[in-house]
């Protein structure tokens, strides 16, 4: 459940030129999905399925369903709140909010453990021609091997495939991302 957590996570979350150009459009994609407004992501796993509506810089709902157990957490201005297996949801520390905004959507620190990048040119997935990259990353004790696949109209993030190690166990997640003006986050009904 952890490994799947956190790959899900580490995931916020892409001819071959050369190495540095590589890092570099990879660091630019993430930057534009951080700046592109709201977006859906979904993540599948044999471990583990989560929804997220992410609404930049610091706002998001998550659901996490893993072994029986449904998760949910909102993070929105500078505020958090979590409701496990459905037992009503309670407010977090400032501090815990504060935490986990610089940590999950902290994409400069994500940039700066990109290793091993590489630019694989068009890849048809899911039937969708698409930019392809692969870089491996080490965060937060997860060490993870992705493949980001970016719709070439937009720019952005379409797919990330992510083969993650921690404590020795792999795991593997697909996260899926769709960019929606109209998504918002509100607190939660307590």
């Amino acid at each position: 459940m952890r490994i799947a957590t956190l790959a899900a996570f580490a995931t916020l979350a892409f001819a071959v030129p050369a190495q540095a150009d590589c890092l570099s459009d990879i660091k630019d994609i993430l930057n534009r999905s951080m700046a592109s407004g709201p977006y859906a992501m979904s993540v599948d796993s044999p471990e583990m399925k989560m929804t997220s509506n992410v609404v930049p810089p610091g706002g998001f709902h998550s659901t996490i369903e893993t072994g029986g157990l449904k998760q949910e957490m909102i993070v929105l201005d500078g505020k958090a709140w979590s409701n496990m297996a459905g037992q009503g949801w309670t407010a977090m520390p400032e501090a815990v909010a504060a935490q986990i905004t610089a940590t999950v959507l902290n994409v400069a620190a994500m940039n700066e453990q990109i290793k091993a990048p590489e630019c694989l040119g068009t890849q048809n997935v899911d039937g969708r021609d698409l930019q392809a990259f692969k870089y491996d990353m080490s965060m937060m004790g997860v060490d993870s091997t992705n493949q980001l696949f970016v719709d070439p109209a937009t720019g952005l993030p379409a797919i990330v495939q992510t083969k993650a190690t921690v404590g020795g166990q792999t795991s593997e997640t697909k996260a899926v991302y769709r960019y929606d003006a109209a998504i918002t986050i509100s607190p939660p009904a307590m």
